[in-house]
């Protein structure tokens, strides 16, 4: 019998709890009508979420309460503060219909991480089955901060901001294939080019943070659609390749021509 493991590790699980707490105050900062607000609280939510599971790893602390606090706290930050900060900014002007789309995603959310962690050992970890929840809570909470920060034309932020809940929800629970980025290797040493390339990526964002970031993540929403089609269209082209039949060489040619000429002497 497993002995119960007392206590817990500081670093790992303090970073959950400060992204816990960002998701928490990201659904104070929407009730408070500070979208903007609420939208920055979750993208630190996303940073201090990417900071523990690394710590854990790097620092062997890794544990089962780690594992199960993580999750619980993704719920929390990536499946109902973005949903609840999307109600109060645009869908709830949808009646009905805005509260049901963001109950979706925030059971689409709950089906992805705990299909994500029937799979955890057994799935490619190079490869995300569905969008990850923080990835589509960055979607949303992205295009809210974008909006409020930025001369935009507001009349269409609300049917946009209906259909791209409704469709993360479903790219959360769908076969889709995303990059997981974990081949990436920082204890391996890079060339000096690609330390200038992260800083004039950081560069970048800070320019026009919102906008940045919000485009950063659609592409990576689009890029998984086209990566499972790419990926469909080469197994067909496998299979239609294995299907035809092999063209015979020279000395199977020669013998099926001697073969037909002494059938014919013979009759």
């Amino acid at each position: 019998m497993r002995s119960f493991e007392k206590g817990i590790y500081l670093l790992p699980n303090l970073m959950t709890m400060t992204a816990l707490f960002a998701g928490f105050f990201a659904v104070i900062a929407g009730m408070n009508n500070d979208y903007a607000l609420g939208a920055i609280a979750i993208f630190v939510a996303m940073v201090f979420d990417g900071l523990d599971g690394r710590i854990a790893r790097m620092t062997q602390t890794s544990s089962a309460f780690g594992a199960e606090f993580d999750s619980l706290a993704d719920m929390i930050s990536f499946g109902l503060a973005p949903a609840l900060l999307a109600y109060q900014w645009a869908l709830h002007a949808y009646g009905k219909i805005g509260w049901v789309v963001a109950f979706i995603f925030t059971a689409a959310a709950a089906l992805r991480l705990a299909r994500f962690n029937t799979q955890v050992g057994v799935a490619d970890k190079r490869y995300f089955q569905g969008l990850p929840s923080p990835a589509a809570a960055a979607l949303l909470a992205g295009f809210i901060w974008m909006v409020e920060t930025n001369p935009i034309n507001e009349t269409l932020a609300g049917p946009l901001m209906l259909a791209m809940t409704l469709l993360a929800g479903a790219m959360m629970v769908s076969n889709i294939r995303f990059s997981s980025f974990k081949e990436l290797n920082l204890r391996d040493k890079v060339p000096f080019v690609t330390l200038l390339l992260a800083v004039l990526i950081f560069v970048v964002i800070t320019l026009k943070p919102s906008m940045i970031l919000f485009l950063l993540f659609l592409f990576y929403a689009i890029s998984g659609p086209v990566w499972t089609l790419k990926g469909v269209q080469k197994k067909r082209g496998r299979r239609r390749q294995n299907k035809q039949p092999e063209a015979p060489t020279a000395k199977e040619q020669v013998s099926d021509h001697q073969s037909k000429e002494a059938k014919t002497d013979h009759e």
